[in-house]
């Protein structure tokens, strides 16, 4: 086994509930999260399941381990997925699945910002999810990117209060102040 898989299976270990990563083979921790960070979450959640996206050919779930193509070991764990309803046919390693299957990735930000707008959009993009959405709390808006091409994503937009967008390819409507209230 690698060194940073060693590192992320100690972590996973001794920090329960935390969210461990390995991008470009760096071991990132982050702490469990906030009620903030739920209940954006848990708002998405309740969408996208009041839309039937969770009926079909889609799945919705909250930190599935996404394989990553940066590194031999390099996986996330996006806050929330939605993936092809036959992603268990799709495990890879070390309970991290195939790009393939991803959707669209969403992150809610944590005080500190973290990857979740630095590293994460070219990681997400090289792996070719279709679609990334990031819920900056910090900054009171919602970042969709879209159209991912040579590890950047073409299509970025900015939501801000008051305003109200769509989840890349669903139906799923939802406003920044219903998730930033």
């Amino acid at each position: 086994m690698n060194r940073a898989l060693d590192m992320a299976e100690v972590l996973f270990e001794r920090f329960p509930g935390h969210r461990v990563e390995v991008l470009g083979g760096e071991v990132s921790i982050e702490p469990v999260p906030d009620v903030g960070h739920a209940r954006v979450l848990t708002r998405v959640m309740r969408a996208c399941v009041r839309s039937g996206l969770d009926d079909g050919d889609f799945e919705v779930f909250e930190r599935i381990a996404i394989r990553l193509p940066t590194g031999p070991d390099d996986f996330a764990m996006p806050d929330l997925s939605i993936v092809d309803a036959a992603i268990h046919d799709h495990l890879v390693t070390y309970n991290c699945y195939h790009p393939k299957c991803f959707r669209l990735v969403l992150e809610v930000t944590s005080a500190a910002l973290s990857s979740d707008l630095t590293r994460k959009p070219a990681v997400y993009a090289r792996a070719g999810v279709p679609g990334y959405v990031i819920v900056d709390r910090v900054d009171r808006r919602v970042l969709v990117l879209t159209e991912p091409v040579n590890g950047a994503y073409r299509g970025q937009v900015v939501h801000g209060p008051g305003q109200v967008f769509t989840l890349p390819g669903t139906a799923v409507t939802l406003s920044v102040d219903e998730l930033l209230p």
